[in-house]
């Protein structure tokens, strides 16, 4: 099945030296309106303090990689000496940091809940330096390709669902770091969602998925998965067997064992063989990569 796959994912910049954390909105230019063009063809602009990259849709995964690496190698011009883009899930910034008024908002354009068919309110943070970086997946319709239901209302809901099962349970073991719970008191919830006139954008993951090109692949294949099975209309019979209300927990609450339990029962039968080697070697992998030799970023 043919499908298009885009991502916007934010990161942090921080100085090399003394490890402070650093707003990007006087040092990246371009808006979420008006964004950098960049020569790779990513845009790249400044989120509250964040700094935000776009990629063009891709159908191959290959080509997306390259993509982003080309897009990461231009971002790197974009950074001052003496600071580093970090890839990290959340991070709290000294007052300093957060004077301006769009340093100081929260929240973003309306989200919606797949699960409950509602819009999202928006988060309300206790602890005011707290800032969090997303990796979203953009998933798009391809004509003849029997994916019609990404241009269906209920469709990109059935798709997020399924998705919550296949990307949002496995993130519980694969992105549990303390800056990752963290992040999860904000934004990441099961079900949270965009519709778009091309398909769904999937907004449950951090930017944890971006440490390596084997998640991104990981992350392809998945979703690959995924539309394999709205399209066979099984969607529904597993949201049955495994539970929405035990799916919506274990990504909200961040339980490890459950979604071990939910792996080893209910997702490694559904998932290919490609989505199996890629999260074990993943799995195996993830604490020692290292986010700039993984992308050939030049220190």
């Amino acid at each position: 099945m043919k499908y298009t796959l885009g991502t916007d994912p934010e990161f942090f910049l921080r100085e090399i030296n003394s490890s402070k954390m650093v707003s990007a909105i006087e040092i990246i230019n371009g808006t979420k309106t008006n964004p950098k063009e960049l020569k790779s063809g990513g845009g790249l602009h400044h989120d509250n303090v964040a700094m935000e990259f776009s990629t063009k849709p891709h159908t191959e995964v290959d080509k997306l990689i390259a993509h982003i690496r080309a897009i990461f190698k231009d971002v790197r011009k974009e950074i001052p000496k003496g600071l580093e883009m970090v890839n990290i899930p959340s991070a709290n910034f000294d007052d300093d940091q957060l004077e301006s008024d769009e340093a100081k908002a929260f929240g973003c354009s309306p989200d919606y809940n797949a699960w409950t068919v509602s819009m999202n309110e928006p988060p309300i943070a206790e602890d005011l330096s707290l800032r969090s970086c997303g990796g979203h997946i953009h998933v798009g319709f391809v004509e003849e390709s029997g994916n019609d239901f990404l241009l269906d209302p209920y469709g990109k809901m059935d798709t997020v669902k399924i998705m919550d099962l296949f990307h949002g349970v496995t993130s519980v073991l694969l992105d549990n770091s303390p800056e990752a719970i963290r992040r999860r008191v904000l934004y990441g919830k099961a079900g949270c969602h965009r519709p778009t006139d091309y398909g769904v954008e999937y907004r449950v993951l951090s930017n944890f998925w971006f440490k390596s090109p084997m998640l991104v692949m990981m992350v392809d294949s998945l979703t690959k998965d995924v539309l394999e099975i709205v399209k066979s209309n099984k969607h529904n019979d597993i949201i049955d067997v495994v539970g929405g209300d035990v799916i919506q927990t274990t990504i909200n609450e961040g339980i490890i064992k459950d979604a071990q339990k939910i792996l080893d029962v209910h997702l490694l039968p559904l998932m290919s063989k490609d989505s199996k080697f890629y999260f074990y070697d993943c799995m195996e992998k993830i604490s020692t990569f290292d986010f700039n030799k993984e992308w050939e970023m030049e220190a």
